[in-house]
């Protein structure tokens, strides 16, 4: 049996993709490899950010004409996503409810803090159960056409000039089937972008980090709303530890290393809920789950449409945009695929919307990125504390950490010199590469 299009991977983009495609008739299969689709073990953000500004920069993104931000629609059963600038056929109805949040807030081993915004009184994201929005979506391509295979993965993937051959294993065995084209939506560490040839020359910034998050209940924070909080203790983790949502009415305490260091994530999460300034928020917290993931830290390519395939997601990038940008490039890849079956210029469209939307593509992000350095890494627990106590005191605030330092450039060299050297980066090094 010949498809015209086989999604493989059914997380946002994935399941995007192939709800897209069969709602417009395309004879569409999505493959996952896991065997319950209702559930995501590997962690995955469930924060869904609103707003025009981006991962290194809270301002917005004015280079980029394409980007791809949501909005919300929020009833008492239901809510609606929608892709600001994509056709109608983009909304996503969803179950569960959306947990807002009201502020990134950064704080200090002492207890200073700051936040990115002025006021607590607007909505900055919402953390959403994401496993029930991308099952949603997998049931909706169901009923739109789409075969859906749970517990099956693509072992082999070739492109010829007369379509995509694929080996899929199960249970049941070894299939191989053919298809006019496929989307690619296996996430990082693809081998199949790797068997494809995208990755040939695409260099490595750093090792791969790694990930663990504890799923929480009865986290007592002392901010009256939802917020995502940046814990910053050198002295327990060079880095942050972050603490947000995570639906329904629980939280997700979350660190990170690189994946060549002999941290002990759980080690260190373990250590700031029983033996750190922050550990009376957790007296009353159980561990509900732990989950871990990988990252890899190469920079995006330039083209993730080529031949018969269209690659969406973080299988080429470093993050796609977080969930966003994710259901946007997976609607997209399969608009721009049935444009290519038609005849039409599939690959050319999408690779532009790719290059006009993805915030790495921004040189306005990518300048804050190479100029500030994060404090938790160059900076000891007394020089956080005062660091922290100064953007407190002056009430800055109208971005991230790093939009707050380079905005308040002189003033933070006048009145604090030692630690504004180690910080800033005088020049910054040449902006990240992509792969061509």
């Amino acid at each position: 049996m010949k498809y015209d299009l086989i999604v493989i991977g059914g997380g946002p983009g994935g399941a995007m993709a192939a709800r897209t495609a069969a709602r417009d008739g395309l004879k569409t299969l999505l493959v996952d490899k896991r065997k319950d689709l209702s559930r995501i073990t590997r962690f995955c953000s469930r924060r869904l950010v609103i707003g025009p500004g981006g991962f290194m920069s809270g301002k917005a993104i004015t280079d980029l004409d394409k980007r791809i931000d949501v909005t919300f629609e929020i009833d008492h059963e239901r809510y609606v996503l929608r892709l600001k600038g994509l056709p109608e056929d983009s909304v996503i109805e969803c179950h569960g409810w959306p947990e807002p949040y009201f502020n990134d807030t950064h704080m200090s081993p002492s207890g200073y803090y700051f936040s990115e915004k002025a006021t607590n009184n607007t909505f900055c994201g919402f953390a959403i159960d994401k496993d029930t929005l991308v099952f949603g979506i997998i049931n909706e391509a169901e009923k739109a056409g789409c075969e859906v295979r749970a517990g099956t993965r693509c072992d082999y993937i070739e492109d010829a000039a007369e379509g995509v051959r694929v080996k899929l294993v199960s249970d049941a065995g070894e299939e191989s089937l053919e298809a006019s084209r496929a989307v690619v939506a296996d996430g990082a560490f693809s081998r199949l972008v790797e068997m494809l040839g995208f990755n040939k020359g695409r260099p490595t910034w750093a090792p791969p980090i790694k990930g663990l998050a504890f799923i929480l209940d009865n986290v007592e924070t002392p901010f009256p709303e939802p917020r995502q909080i940046e814990l910053c203790c050198p002295s327990l983790h060079k880095g942050s530890v972050s603490l947000g949502c995570w639906p329904p009415g629980r939280r997700q305490l979350l660190c990170s290393a690189s994946s060549q260091s002999k941290v002990n994530l759980a080690d260190v999460l373990n250590k700031f809920m029983t033996d750190s300034p922050f550990s009376s928020w957790f007296r009353n917290s159980h561990v509900l789950d732990r989950q871990g993931c990988n990252m890899d830290l190469r920079p995006q390519v330039q083209e993730i449409a080529r031949g018969n395939i269209m690659c969406v997601g973080d299988n080429l990038a470093f993050v796609e945009s977080g969930i966003k940008g994710a259901l946007g490039y997976g609607y997209q890849a399969a608009k721009m695929s049935k444009l290519a079956l038609e005849g039409g210029d599939g690959n050319g469209q999408f690779n532009d919307f790719w290059q006009r939307s993805y915030e790495a593509f921004s040189r306005s992000q990518v300048a804050v990125y190479a100029l500030v350095n994060a404090p938790g890494n160059v900076l000891d627990d007394a020089e956080v504390d005062t660091l922290f106590k100064w953007v407190q005191d002056k009430h800055f605030s109208g971005g991230k950490p790093a939009d707050i330092f380079l905005d308040n450039r002189e003033q933070f060299k006048a009145e604090l010199p030692q630690i504004a050297a180690k910080i800033l980066r005088e020049g910054g090094p040449p902006g990240r590469p992509t792969a061509g």
